[in-house]
């Protein structure tokens, strides 16, 4: 029988998921994840209220050392990989170090888009992506009295609640006009915004960062233009939220081929074979990926691609049930609670052409029901506040369920309209 020996590169949470999906009865002689952080996998979803000091590390970090050990996994902390040799089917360490694999994951991850403006090089210009991050701004925390937090997108928005929450006096800005407009239209932002500033945040739209003026080696000021003027805004931190840009290099680096991402085919594997990508490194048919959703979908595919692999080597029965699973892009319900709000979105809930939009609005309240119809089918839905039927709404959305019947009654929910059926 063969040996067989799994290499994960990246500890985040699209690794850990496809650890999960392997489980404990695996068919791999090892599985060696190395990881360039020096503590162990994490929950990133939870940084801001770690940042608020609302939970600890321990109670974001869902594995001990005796769940890897029970699935033969060996975590290499502080092994930063400076190449992948896909000939001699090696990954190399920056230390020197080795590992042989028969199959490679490339869970690499993403790291914060930080634009090149002037400035941005100084030691209190941070991302929001990693605990470094959060350790550098709490450790901040003593000399802090402003802080600016530029994207006002999920991640901008969560770190400035998770500052304002410490006492710091927060700015945040935004060069559209709406905020979280990937999840949100501008009656929805007018709820978070008016949350934000209930909270003390400061809020500003429609800026464009121009540079960091610095002092003794930091920044200590935000330049910026807003409706045709210069103004400058002084600060202690400064805090990109700008996107996300694909850890790609090594993929790259080793022949394989990238485009926006690591390029994968519909069972998440590269173009160089038994090599797979998986989560914000990687690239399908043409997207690249910022949200859980997918990437637990793209974790199911990897694990049993990898179960099958590692099947075929070692000469174990698939049995009729162990088939291949292809990843399909398909809508996700999204589900943010941001500053205390209940915000759910799916589908292109901004759409207008050919489309009705049925409204429900009682804004003294915060509740906000936005549904996009076209063709007497669901396409879009954005519900704010009372999220209570966002589940059904995505049902009927998913099923493209004819809405005709109950088209009237379709914004008090599924309760009113099974009443009214």
């Amino acid at each position: 029988m063969r040996t067989s020996t799994l290499v994960i590169i990246g500890n985040g949470m699209a690794a850990n998921r496809v650890l999960e999906e392997i489980g404990t009865e695996h068919a791999f002689d090892a599985i060696e994840v190395l990881s360039d952080e020096s503590i162990p996998h994490y929950n990133r979803i939870m940084l801001s209220p770690l940042l608020a000091r609302e939970t600890t590390l321990a109670d974001i970090t869902p594995h001990d050392a005796q769940w890897y050990r029970q699935r033969r996994i060996h975590i290499h902390l502080k092994h930063p990989v400076e190449k992948i040799d896909t000939d001699g089917r090696r990954v190399i360490c920056k230390s020197g170090k080795e590992f042989r694999y028969d199959a490679l994951l490339l869970a690499t991850g993403s790291r914060s888009a930080i634009p090149a403006l002037p400035g941005t090089d100084a030691s209190n210009v941070l991302g929001f992506r990693t605990m470094t991050d959060v350790d550098a701004m709490l450790a901040a925390l003593p000399q802090l009295r402003h802080a600016t937090v530029i994207g006002a997108g999920l991640l901008g928005v969560e770190a400035a609640v998770g500052l304002r929450a410490q006492g710091v006096e927060v700015t945040l800005m935004h060069r559209n006009q709406v905020l979280m407009n990937r999840q949100l239209d501008a009656v929805a932002s007018g709820i978070l915004e008016a949350e934000l500033q209930r909270r003390g945040v400061d809020v500003r739209t429609g800026v464009n960062p121009l540079e960091l003026p610095h002092s003794n080696g930091k920044a200590s000021a935000v330049r910026y233009s807003r409706d045709g003027n210069q103004e400058t805004l002084d600060t202690d931190l400064v805090i990109f939220a700008t996107g996300i840009l694909p850890n790609m290099e090594l993929a790259a680096a080793a022949g394989i081929d990238c485009g926006r991402g690591i390029q994968v085919d519909s069972r998440m594997r590269t173009s160089v074979s038994d090599v797979y990508a998986i989560g914000e490194c990687c690239e399908f048919n043409g997207s690249t990926y910022g949200l859980v959703a997918p990437i637990w979908d793209q974790a199911k595919v990897v694990g049993r691609q990898l179960q099958l692999f590692f099947a075929d080597r070692v000469c174990v029965p698939r049995g009729s049930s162990l088939k291949p699973i292809d990843y399909q892009e398909r809508e996700h319900l999204t589900k943010l609670k941001v500053s205390g709000v209940d915000m759910h979105s799916m589908g292109d809930f901004n759409a207008t052409r050919d489309c009705d939009v049925l409204e429900l609005q009682d804004l003294d309240e915060g509740i906000y029901k936005k549904l996009v119809v076209r063709n007497n089918c669901i396409i879009g839905v954005l519900c704010v506040g009372d999220v209570a039927d966002s589940g059904w709404y995505f049902e009927l959305l998913s099923d493209q369920t004819d809405i005709s019947p109950i088209r009237s009654q379709l914004l008090f929910g599924k309760a009113w309209c099974n009443g009214a059926a």
